[in-house]
């Protein structure tokens, strides 16, 4: 059953750490993609720029840290629990 345990964390931390990870993804193409071409006819000023890059960029950093973390957190635990 422990080891039931420790396979089933592992692979949740797994899935947290890719869940991070492809939000950062995600994040990079949608600013390459469609943020930065959208400025050009757009003519958007400084602040509008601004805002609308932490609009994206803000949720994206803390769902990747949250995940990433989240992650480390699970695999400690597994160390922790294995000592």
């Amino acid at each position: 059953m422990f080891i039931l345990g420790v396979i089933i964390a592992i692979v949740s931390a797994i899935a947290f750490a890719a869940l991070g990870l492809v939000t950062l993804f995600g994040g990079v193409r949608s600013t390459q993609e469609q943020i930065f071409p959208g400025f050009i006819p757009d003519r958007a000023g400084g602040a509008e720029r601004l805002f609308t890059l932490g609009a994206v960029w803000i949720p994206v950093i803390v769902v990747t840290i949250f995940g990433v973390y989240a992650a480390y957190r699970i695999i400690e635990m597994v160390i922790q629990a294995m000592a």
